[in-house]
C-alpha cells in the first residue's frame, strides 16, 4: 500500500517540506529529541535532550516548559534545567507520579521522541558575592534547582562557603547523592546533609527529621548572615522562610506546588470575551481562570507553568475587568500583564488575543 505525501491544509506547504528535510524544526517553537535516560533514584529519571536550536544565554536553575501529546490532546508541562549552560545537550530529571499525564507520556517515549521546548525562563540565583555563607535548601524535586547551582559553582571552582541540605521520606528516593558526596569528598569546604522523614539516618552524611526548631543545629551550614536558596512545596519554603528570616541575610524561594487560586466571592455567571486578533467572541463563567476557560473552548493559548510565574500566557486587555485568583484583587484598568492562568473574568473582556 502507498501514501501519497501531502502538505497539511493548515500551514505553509514551506513549513512542510522544510519539516521533511529537517526533521525536528517546527514553525511554532523549538524542539528537542530525546537521546537518552537514566535512573535518577528509585522514582525518578533524567532525561538527555537535544535541542533543535541551541539554548541561548541561559542560567542555572532555570526551567523550561515541555509540550508534548497524549492521546491525541496537547499538554504542557515545566521542569527545572539541571545541566549547564554551554552544553549542547539539555538534561531534566522527572519525578514519575502515578497516573501523571508526563509521566505516562514517558512511559511510551522512546530515543527519538520529540518534545516542544519554549525558551529557559524563571530561576533563583545568587546575588549577594560577600555573603559569608551560601546555602541551598531542597526538598523532594526541589533538588534540581539545587544541583545545577551546586555544579555551576564546582565548574568554576566555588564551592567554598556553600552547603546543601536536602529532605526526602526515604533515601531510596533521594537523587545526586553519590555525586554530591564525591563533591564533598573533594571540596571539603562543601557541606551536604540528607535529611530523611521516615528512616533513621545510618550514614554520616544523614540526618532525620522534618525541617523545624528541633532540626537547625543539624543543618551544615549557618544561616547566620547567609544567602539562602530554597525549593519545595509550598509549606516546606514557608517554613524555610519563617525559621530562617531573622538570621539569613537574604532569601529567595521557589515553589513547585501550584498556588490556591480563589474563587471570586461573587456568584458565577456568563460574560462575553472579545478575542481582538482572532474576532472571535467567546461566553466564558467568572468562576473559571481564563486559560481554562480557552482551553475548554477548544483554543490553545500558549502558556507555561499554569501557576503566574513564567509569563507565557501573559496577554494585553484592552477593557473589561478581571480578578487575579491568587489574591481576589480585581482590576479594572487596561493592562499589558493580564496572566491569563491566574486571571479570571469579572465583566465583559477584550483581550489581545
Amino acid at each position: 500500500m502507498s501514501f501519497a505525501l501531502a502538505p497539511p491544509p493548515f500551514r505553509p506547504a514551506w513549513h512542510y517540506w522544510r519539516g521533511l528535510l529537517q526533521p525536528g524544526w517546527s514553525p511554532y517553537g523549538n524542539t528537542a529529541r530525546l537521546i537518552r535516560r537514566e535512573a535518577a533514584s528509585a522514582d525518578s529519571e533524567t532525561l538527555w535532550l537535544k535541542p533543535f536550536e541551541r539554548l541561548q544565554g541561559w542560567q542555572p536553575g532555570q526551567h523550561l516548559s515541555f509540550g508534548f501529546e497524549l492521546d491525541g490532546r496537547r499538554f504542557q508541562r515545566s521542569f527545572t534545567l539541571t545541566s549547564l549552560p554551554g552544553q549542547r545537550e539539555i538534561a531534566i530529571t522527572v519525578r514519575k507520579v502515578a497516573g501523571g499525564r508526563f509521566a505516562d507520556w514517558l512511559s511510551e517515549a522512546r530515543e527519538g521522541a520529540r518534545l516542544q521546548i519554549s525558551e529557559p525562563w524563571g530561576g533563583m540565583a545568587f546575588e549577594m558575592p560577600d555573603a559569608p555563607q551560601r546555602m541551598l535548601m531542597a526538598a523532594g524535586s526541589g533538588i534540581t534547582a539545587a544541583i545545577a547551582q551546586v555544579r555551576a559553582a564546582a565548574e568554576r571552582g566555588q564551592l567554598a562557603g556553600l552547603s546543601l541540605a536536602y529532605w526526602v521520606r526515604e533515601r531510596a528516593e533521594a537523587c545526586f547523592v553519590e555525586e554530591l558526596r564525591t563533591l564533598q569528598a573533594r571540596f571539603p569546604d562543601f557541606q551536604f546533609r540528607l535529611f530523611l522523614t521516615g528512616e533513621a539516618p545510618a550514614a554520616a552524611h544523614e540526618a532525620e527529621g522534618r525541617l523545624d526548631e528541633a532540626t537547625l543545629a543539624a543543618l551544615p551550614g549557618s544561616p547566620q548572615g547567609a544567602e539562602v536558596l530554597a525549593c519545595g512545596p509550598t509549606g516546606f519554603v514557608a517554613r524555610v522562610e519563617a525559621l530562617l528570616r531573622e538570621a539569613a541575610a537574604r532569601i529567595a524561594t521557589e515553589s513547585f506546588t501550584p498556588p490556591v487560586l480563589r474563587v471570586p466571592d461573587v456568584p458565577a455567571a456568563a460574560v462575553q470575551l472579545t478575542l481582538l486578533k482572532s474576532g472571535r467572541t467567546l461566553s466564558i463563567p467568572t468562576d473559571t481562570p481564563l486559560l481554562a476557560a480557552l482551553e475548554a473552548a477548544g483554543l490553545r493559548p500558549e502558556h507555561g507553568c499554569r501557576q503566574g510565574l513564567c509569563g507565557r500566557c501573559t496577554c494585553a486587555k484592552a477593557s473589561g475587568v478581571h480578578v487575579d485568583l491568587r489574591d481576589d484583587s480585581a482590576h479594572p484598568e487596561a493592562s499589558t500583564s493580564l496572566k491569563l492562568c491566574v486571571s479570571a473574568a469579572r465583566t465583559d473582556l477584550a483581550i489581545d488575543l
